[in-house]
């Protein structure tokens, strides 16, 4: 594996490239983890892609500016990345808010992405007729309490096994190097600061997330999860929104939660995978 520290506008970005042959894959988690959240799946792709996972800004080893998480900013961090790395184009797989940022991204460099997964993330406008406070409200319910603090690294990962359910071999490979954020008092925290996670937030907040997929020209894979709730809601977005685009597919993976990567990552490999290789398929076709 290669690591990469590449500079976006002054900030820098912790790259990990698992593989240098095939057709570039990136792989972008969500909001308060890092590129370890796929570990348990990337091995299945290194075979015939060339795998690549950041730290998005923020998060992991990247840097954490005390501004600049826009969504535009997010998806420029991907386009210096792929630039550092001279990669043209590249298959995305986002979790969450990697689904946002890979989708805002194929909206603004549609020339640069081959194909798009979007497990959980990028599929409904959340807060329509949902919430009855305020903006600031809903923002300072979430993100105005303390950082919860820890005596030490071992005290927190302890922590997270008791409360990161079920705790299971996927959820292991993420934390077995984490490094948490330490304070001022000696006492730790986790890497992404409260108020990084308010902006990400602040920001889609006021996203009408059918914008994001007007000018996209890949095919698009949805993911939506059996058990977060809304399915129905995301369905419904998905089928106006299938609208704009050329070709998708939609899949609900049984039994799925939020971040199907530690619970159903066979079934989520495979789909992918599956769906890479029909858009192959297809694209072939058209070439002859």
């Amino acid at each position: 594996m290669k690591e990469h520290m590449i500079d976006s506008n002054g900030v820098r970005i912790k790259v990990y490239e698992y593989s240098q042959t095939g057709e570039p894959l990136l792989f972008l988690h969500y909001t308060n983890g890092s590129s370890a959240i796929w570990r348990s799946i990337i091995p299945s792709f290194m075979g015939k892609y060339r795998v690549i996972a950041m730290d998005i800004r923020g998060h992991g080893k990247s840097d954490q500016p005390a501004t600049g998480y826009q969504l535009e900013t997010l998806a420029e961090d991907v386009l210096a990345v792929l630039d550092a790395l001279e990669i043209n184009k590249t298959y995305i797989v986002g979790s969450s808010l990697g689904c946002y940022i890979g989708t805002k991204f194929a909206s603004m460099y549609p020339e640069r992405v081959l194909s798009l997964v979007n497990s959980e993330g990028a599929m409904v406008n959340q807060f329509d007729g949902l919430l009855t406070e305020t903006k600031e409200e809903y923002l300072d319910k979430y993100y105005s309490s303390p950082e919860q603090e820890f005596e030490s690294r071992e005290a927190l990962i302890e922590f997270t096994k008791e409360n990161w359910l079920p705790w299971n071999k996927e959820r292991e490979l993420v934390m077995k190097d984490y490094e948490p954020r330490k304070l001022e008092n000696g006492k730790v925290t986790s890497i992404t600061k409260r108020d990084t996670k308010r902006q990400i937030a602040e920001d889609l907040y006021d996203r009408r997330v059918e914008h994001l997929y007007e000018n996209i020209q890949c095919s698009v894979l949805f993911l939506p999860a059996e058990k977060e709730g809304d399915l129905n809601k995301k369905l419904e977005f998905i089928k106006s929104v299938e609208l704009k685009l050329k070709k998708s597919k939609t899949v609900i993976i049984p039994g799925t939660s939020h971040a199907m990567m530690f619970d159903n990552s066979k079934e989520l490999i495979y789909e992918i995978n599956n769906f890479f290789e029909d858009t192959d398929k297809i694209d072939r076709k058209k070439t002859f």
